[in-house]
């Protein structure tokens, strides 16, 4: 159940229920590198974790934190932006994560937009493949935040439903603007 859970929690949960060993998956929003450690788990040393940030601070976290525990090989950091993902990733994916807003202790006026949020989640939607999930956690407490959280709501609200299923979920009466989670899988 989802009580008394983080919304990170929540989507890791949906994710180990769907991405196995072998498996390649993305990392849109490598950040601090919590999830990109957790799929590199999942995934096993056999499969690949195509993280993604345009913060160098952001992917050294990210190679600290994998270094020290032991998955740096099933990793893929990549330093560039999410929307240049299908230069990098080949083939179809298991899965896919976003953290929308900005690196958690990093400069907040660095922060994720929808003129490459949008096109990251066409191509992550795109080379998903049947049975594959992704999870988009939107953090939109701050300027611009609103704007893309609408524009990701917009398309997936849009995904036509014999291919997707698409769930959001949110805190419903937590003040100071909760951040709003969409999980969805691709069903053929």
């Amino acid at each position: 159940m989802f009580f008394r859970k983080r919304m990170v929690e929540i989507y890791h949960d949906l994710l180990m229920e769907y991405i196995c060993p072998g498996d390649t998956v993305v990392d849109a929003t490598a950040g601090n590198g919590l999830d990109t450690e957790f799929l590199c788990r999942l995934v096993g040393p056999k499969g690949c974790v195509h993280a993604f940030d345009i913060q160098p601070e952001a992917l050294e976290n990210t190679r600290e934190r994998l270094s020290q525990a032991g998955l740096l090989d099933q990793a893929c950091l990549h330093l560039t932006s999410h929307d240049q993902m299908d230069v990098y990733v080949e083939g179809e994916i298991a899965g896919f994560c976003f953290n929308l807003g900005y690196l958690p202790s990093g400069n907040p006026a660095v922060i994720t937009h929808s003129s490459t949020t949008i096109p990251a989640v066409k191509k992550c939607l795109e080379a998903l493949k049947i049975g594959g999930v992704g999870c988009i956690l939107a953090y939109w407490g701050h300027e611009g935040g609103r704007k893309e959280m609408e524009n990701v709501d917009e398309l997936l609200r849009t995904l036509p439903g014999k291919k997707f299923e698409v769930f959001r979920l949110e805190n419903h009466n937590r003040a100071n603007c909760p951040p709003v989670l969409y999980c969805l899988c691709r069903i053929r």
